[in-house]
């Protein structure tokens, strides 16, 4: 077999002329056959449109597996590269975040009020770790809808008990009632057995920081979660309470020309 090559100016439909090569190959026995040059804005057109239809792929498959965490839309772009760590105590808690995802051992408890980053960076965890996220009102459906025979009680347990990590946000939120205490102490109980990890999110504070003269108060961790959880919760876990204030509130600020 041999390959002449000679140059020759050729003419694309949709671009016009262009130089290129012919490629004459010749097999011995067998008819020369030879192949006219691609017209280069062609070939990288085709290339670009190659690597948008790759990227098109792994953007549906990204969200076919954000949708199975149950992670909402508005996290879907959610990264530790794209977290907005604008002061130290940000920075600590997103180096804190990082390293959990490599390892994670344990819980995180994540404390503050709204707008303070807190689900980003739970979300940026459980993107690397893999598993589920649900606020705790959201699993109370759940299992409010097993009640009603439209799904099976222990399928939701054991999604929640088995995922290799659970991210639990909103635990404040839930009304109180026995249930929701003996399904909570259930869960934790189940993955503290079983060294699974979570992540525990509420917009809220601790008694020791809390400023209230009555203690807890509806705004303390310790009035949402009875002694026995919160000993299990603690014991393996890193608390971080947020206290940078609501971002989106600076970001409007800084849209109206409010404050610095």
């Amino acid at each position: 077999m041999s390959d002449l090559r000679k140059s020759v100016t050729h003419t694309c439909v949709k671009h016009g002329k262009y130089a290129g090569e012919i490629i004459r190959m010749e097999y011995p026995g067998m008819r020369p056959v030879e192949l006219p040059p691609m017209c280069p804005i062609c070939e990288r057109e085709e290339e670009a449109e190659k690597k948008r239809r790759e990227e098109e792929s792994r953007k549906l498959l990204a969200v076919k597996k954000w949708r199975g965490m149950n992670i909402e839309p508005r996290f879907y772009g959610a990264s530790f590269g794209g977290f907005n760590a604008y002061n130290a105590e940000l920075h600590g808690y997103l180096e804190t975040c990082r390293a959990f995802a490599k390892k994670p051992d344990g819980n995180l408890v994540m404390l503050g009020e709204n707008g303070n980053g807190k689900t980003h960076l739970a979300v940026c965890v459980l993107k690397a770790v893999g598993g589920v996220i649900y606020t705790a009102y959201e699993i109370g459906l759940m299992l409010r809808r097993s009640y009603k025979g439209e799904t099976m009680e222990w399928e939701v347990f054991h999604e929640l008990c088995t995922a290799p990590l659970l991210v639990m946000d909103e635990v404040e939120k839930i009304k109180d009632s026995e249930s929701k205490h003996n399904w909570f102490s259930y869960v934790v109980g189940k993955r503290y057995d079983r060294l699974l990890p979570t992540v525990f999110i509420a917009n809220c504070h601790t008694q020791k920081n809390c400023r209230e003269q009555k203690k807890p108060c509806p705004r303390c961790l310790e009035y949402h979660l009875e002694n026995d959880i919160l000993s299990r919760i603690i014991e393996t876990g890193t608390v971080m309470t947020f206290s940078s204030g609501d971002y989106r509130e600076k970001i409007r600020d800084a849209r109206l020309g409010r404050g610095k």
